[in-house]
């Protein structure tokens, strides 16, 4: 296991992830924006069906894949926040009651984040990437709290306050 910097912004979709990203990221931090959303976008634009491929057979090894390089581009002394990160990948295996990517449990295990923060859900938005239900959300938010907690982390919890006010509990959480 790799100690790390890396600081997890996560939560289920529609959480204000990317919203709290880009504050970290205005404010001249490094950020590393969710690689799936990316994998998505990049086939759709070659012509497949974001449902389609969301729920298909390649799409889970396909973000392990993205996941783990986009992991691996970074160096671990950096302080840099990551919008999901590679145990978020189980509890959406979870969620929809898949069996595990081979490597994706060995992957999970490969860095050790320097902290874990879980935002509350702040409603429901549909977009091209973003094909589930509010229903998904709620179960990825409850299997993202036991995955963290199960590999000996201590999520913490980022309730449906403004940007701004997240981002300075964020701040003052790593402060201490």
């Amino acid at each position: 296991m790799i100690e790390t910097d890396w600081v997890v912004i996560t939560g289920p979709p529609s959480s204000g992830k990317t919203t709290l990203l880009n504050l970290f990221a205005e404010a001249g931090h490094p950020v590393s924006h969710d690689s799936t959303r990316q994998l998505i976008a990049d086939v759709t634009a070659a012509g497949r069906d974001a449902e389609e491929f969301r729920f298909a057979d390649d799409f889970q090894p396909r973000v392990l894949e993205a996941m783990s390089a986009a992991e691996h581009r970074l160096e671990p002394s950096d302080r840099v926040f990551l919008e999901y990160a590679l145990p978020c990948n189980i509890a959406f295996h979870r969620t929809e009651a898949l069996e595990l990517t081979p490597g994706l449990a060995e992957a999970a295990t490969r860095f050790r984040y320097a902290a874990v923060f879980i935002l509350d859900p702040v409603g429901w938005e549909t977009d091209e990437q973003r094909v589930e239900d509010a229903e998904y959300q709620a179960a990825v938010h409850q299997h993202m709290w036991d995955v963290y907690r199960e590999h000996g982390y201590e999520p913490i919890r980022l309730e449906a306050v403004s940007p701004a006010e997240r981002f300075d509990r964020v701040r003052a959480a790593l402060a201490h």
